[in-house]
């Protein structure tokens, strides 16, 4: 019974050790793109085999295990880099907020039930009275020709009555 036990745990080491002896290689290419992976760039000339650890360049050499860029790697980036990066990101955000109106009226309950949807997912949205605001309410005429409300505007898109289907699909285009 020892035998046997003293048998799995060496085979368990022995797998262990092929699987810890795995190099990680970390590339860059032409777009300046870092890749990491179990072999090197195809674009190298050298075989992996003809080069040592110190002919390789930093981009060739074996990674421990790939990490994200902390704060010290992220002063040597040139900051207008940073910034058109952050600029990026807030266009993306804003781009992918969808824009919603609600036309309502105070005394309609289906234009507080599209409210009500809308806060529940979380979106913003501009609602206006066409009973106080002649403006908000010519826009509506122009939009639909018709008096019916909650008329509801999501990236463009009008939908006249309440349906949190219709909302739904608008949300996704």
């Amino acid at each position: 019974m020892k035998i046997r036990q003293i048998f799995y745990v060496i085979s368990i080491l022995i797998l262990a050790i092929g699987i810890t002896s795995a190099e990680i290689y970390k590339w860059v290419d032409e777009n300046g793109v870092p890749h990491f992976s179990d072999s090197q760039a195809q674009n190298h000339s050298q075989p992996a085999d003809t080069q040592n650890e110190e002919s390789r360049s930093p981009e060739q050499r074996p990674a421990i295990s790939p990490s994200l860029p902390d704060q010290s790697q992220k002063a040597n980036v040139d900051p207008d880099f940073l910034k058109a990066m952050d600029e990026i990101q807030e266009n993306a955000v804003v781009a992918s907020t969808p824009t919603v109106e609600i036309y309502e009226t105070s005394w309609c309950v289906y234009c507080k039930k599209a409210k009500k949807f809308f806060r529940s997912k979380g979106i913003d949205f501009i609602a206006y009275d066409i009973e106080k605001d002649q403006q908000a309410a010519r826009r509506m005429m122009q939009m639909t020709r018709q008096r019916a409300v909650p008329f509801v505007v999501i990236n463009g898109q009008g939908i006249s009555g309440y349906s949190e289907a219709a909302y739904e699909r608008a949300l996704q285009n």
